[in-house]
């Protein structure tokens, strides 16, 4: 199942590759999340483990839902705007995407025990139920790398990998395609031994790549309040998964190519993955003084039962002699497991006299737990590329909140620490946030700016054969929520 070779791209530390098969990207792909939810929520930077009262919890500490003290709706649509700059071998490029999104929407209500009844002696006061539908993964983003170099071309990557082999056993996602397209050749005298078209002037290179889709989480949640210091939920989480990809990469020979060299290579890729998960939530709020509140939560793995891969590639090419050649693979597919790693957190939050509050939060999550699985596959390298690879990561939150009779404030930083190994790269990931909020009656209106960016290395093929693209990345998030008391 794994490709004959592989693309190392140091995009958020992840590995793919051309050839399409199930990897190590793909389990951090679908482990990682972003800060998403409520505009409150986003605006704390989702610094928000021990203040509760907010929908976006029942996704992170479902011990919140134990502040409500009503019933109360929530929606907070989004819109998400990525660019992507890149520089490879002394060339720049640029490309952006914007993305309209459902955000959060949900409902909580409020159980509360009355004075001289059984539950009420016995210290438990309220018992709270909630349910929300939240985006906590956008895959929206677009890169565009262009460049020139002298000593490689896609081609001498399909030919090393072919060789060795007969033209009726190649890959037909890659390199049966580039046989077929005349990109390939076999030498005089020996038919498992190829030389490549690329022209021996160099070539000018593009990578374009597209990616969207989304995880939305449904979760259900209970939260139980004892005697107004202790806050206990639990939740499940129900995520819906959906990616798509596209990808386009040109070479153009620099000169003037022989008949039997490429003008001009084309690769295309598509890949479809959709599937359901399955995951819990537990969590615990102490309010230690009322100034002080202390958690922690626990979120299992998420377990993918049914995660479908659709994938199907392209070659075409103009030879020297201006000839077109092209040919396109079989729709492939596969059906596999995934289990994502356990999180870990803890927060502490500061009340100011009811006036504002400073909350602190801490996050463990080893993506090096990750694992794949499949009746069809052993997945033995790939999920020894995710342990060998991925690494635990401490990512660190911190927000504040002030309000002012019917107007609040807020802001909020956060740090992602790099979820693969130093040997292999350091990924630098940090996001603040600001956001206001304005109550009056029943009715509250927030709004919240979140801004993003991670600079990492990009293979746009084998680390072997090239240089690597320099790319920075800024995600920003425009969140905006409208709710309702009863």
């Amino acid at each position: 199942m794994k490709a004959k070779f592989t693309i190392l791209i140091l995009l958020f530390g992840l590995f793919s590759q051309l050839g399409i098969a199930q990897n190590s990207s793909d389990a951090y792909r679908y482990s990682s999340y972003d800060i998403l939810g409520t505009a409150r929520f986003v605006a704390l930077g989702g610094a928000f483990g021990a203040v509760g009262g907010d929908l976006s919890t029942l996704n992170y500490n479902p011990a919140g839902l134990g502040i409500f003290q009503s019933t109360e709706i929530t929606f907070s649509p989004g819109l998400n705007y990525t660019s992507t700059s890149s520089i490879y071998n002394g060339s720049n490029g640029l490309d952006a995407k914007t993305n309209i999104n459902p955000g959060l929407y949900g409902l909580v209500t409020s159980f509360r025990y009355k004075e001289g009844t059984k539950g009420y002696a016995s210290g438990w006061k309220a018992l709270n139920y909630g349910f929300s539908v939240s985006r906590i993964k956008n895959f929206n983003n677009t890169i565009y790398i262009a460049g020139d170099t002298q000593s490689s071309s896609l081609a001498d990557v399909w030919r090393d990998n072919a060789n060795g082999t007969f033209p009726e056993d190649l890959n037909p996602f890659s390199t049966g395609l580039a046989w077929d397209a005349y990109i390939l050749d076999t030498v005089p005298g020996n038919p498992s031994q190829y030389y490549s078209g690329a022209s021996l002037g160099g070539v000018s290179q593009s990578y374009w790549e597209e990616s969207k889709g989304y995880i939305n989480e449904m979760s259900f949640a209970v939260s139980a309040n004892y005697d107004n210091k202790l806050l206990l939920g639990i939740s499940i989480g129900l995520p819906n998964l959906h990616y798509r990809r596209q990808i386009e990469y040109n070479e153009y020979a620099l000169g003037s190519p022989e008949v039997y060299e490429f003008d001009e290579l084309s690769y295309k890729e598509k890949l479809f993955t959709d599937g359901t998960g399955v995951n819990a939530k537990i969590g615990f709020i102490y309010v230690a003084s009322p100034n002080i509140r202390i958690s922690g939560a626990f979120h299992t793995p998420t377990y993918y039962g049914d995660l479908l891969d659709e994938y199907s590639s392209s070659v075409r090419s103009v030879m020297g002699d201006a000839n077109v050649y092209s040919s396109e693979s079989p729709i492939g597919n596969m059906t596999y497991n995934l289990v994502t790693p356990l999180r870990a957190m803890a927060g502490v939050s500061f009340i100011m006299e009811k006036k504002g509050f400073i909350s602190l939060d801490y996050e463990y999550m080893d993506y090096g737990n990750s694992k794949l699985s499949s009746n069809s596959y052993s997945f033995t390298e790939e999920n020894f590329d995710i342990h060998s690879d991925f690494q635990a990561t401490h990512n660190l939150r911190i927000g504040g909140e002030w309000k002012m009779d019917y107007f609040t404030l807020r802001g909020g930083y956060n740090i992602i620490g790099s979820p693969m190994n130093a040997q292999v790269n350091e990924i630098l990931s940090s996001a603040y946030s600001w956001g206001m909020g304005y109550r009056i009656a029943n009715l509250y209106l927030d709004f919240a700016y979140s801004k993003r960016t991670t600079d990492s290395l990009f293979y746009i093929y084998n680390s072997n054969y090239i240089n690597p693209a320099s790319l920075a990345n800024t995600t920003t998030n425009f969140i905006f929520t409208v709710g309702m008391k009863f």
